[in-house]
């Protein structure tokens, strides 16, 4: 993988700003033309979920700095299947416009291939 960067995305959207925190990080390692890939494991699938009301609980939407992870050239997330399952979340459920979402069976096995991994 080079020297490319994996990003594990594996809190939960709301109730901690560690995965706006995250998503703000990756954003700013890619507009400084930093390779990183994001794998989505663990309850930070729920980040991915489309149908959120943030509002409610007097949150703001994370949804906007997933929409223009593709602007800064993130164009394909991992989501590790297992994690899915787990939760209950089908992998149709999930869905960024411009992004391909590739589930992997093996997570461990894709994170072992990078010299450098951020978990948030």
């Amino acid at each position: 993988m080079g020297n490319k960067t994996l990003a594990l995305c594996r809190t939960a959207p709301y109730g901690s700003a560690l995965a706006r925190e995250g998503l703000e990080a990756v954003l700013a390692s890619a507009a400084m033309e930093q390779e990183v890939d994001l794998l989505f494991i663990g309850d930070g699938i729920f980040q991915l979920l489309g149908n959120q009301s943030p509002e409610k609980i007097q949150q703001k939407s994370q949804r906007r700095n997933l929409l223009a992870l593709p602007m800064f050239g993130l164009e394909q997330f991992y989501v590790c299947a297992s994690s899915l399952a787990e939760r209950g979340v089908k992998p149709k459920l999930i869905e960024i416009p411009g992004v391909e979402i590739k589930t992997i069976e093996q997570p461990g096995a894709l994170i072992a291939s990078y010299q450098c991994v951020l978990s948030f």
